[in-house]
């Protein structure tokens, strides 16, 4: 038990004394230039478990935890998309699975996740309708 504490005292200690600068201007800066607004990526909506698993042999649990899906871009990056209600028809595939999509939003380059505002799939746009409340095409033409 004198141990646990003793390391538990020395990591707190660690934790004090070293300097903290994320309140500081250069990092806000940084920060703020992370976040793009009103970015676009097109490419194909896949889940990334069992396309990797495909690619790269990777050993995905996709069978039993679900799928995670984000938007393959041509050169083959992975734009993950932030879990909202935004995205929730999307992040579930359904319909949309393997399609080609194009899907604009607030894009977090540090985290590389997209807050999708509205999205296209097969031609037809979706965008987020308040009378609705969900993600449809009702609101996107006008």
């Amino acid at each position: 038990m004198r141990k646990v504490t003793l390391i538990l005292s020395l990591f707190v200690l660690l934790a004090i004394s070293v300097p903290v600068s994320a309140c500081g201007t250069e990092d806000a800066q940084q920060i703020k230039a992370s976040k793009v607004e009103n970015a676009t990526f097109e490419g194909t909506l896949v889940c990334m478990g069992c396309d990797l698993k495909k690619a790269e042999g990777v050993r995905s649990a996709c069978k039993t935890s679900g799928h995670t899906y984000a938007i393959k871009t041509a050169d083959g990056s992975y734009i993950n998309l932030l879990e909202n209600e935004y995205s929730a028809d999307l992040i579930q595939g359904g319909n949309y699975s393997n399609k080609s999509i194009k899907a604009q939003g607030n894009y977090f380059a540090k985290a590389n996740m997209l807050d999708v505002k509205s999205f296209t799939v097969d031609g037809k746009a979706k965008s987020w309708c308040g009378h609705c409340s969900k993600m449809d095409g009702c609101m996107a033409s006008k």
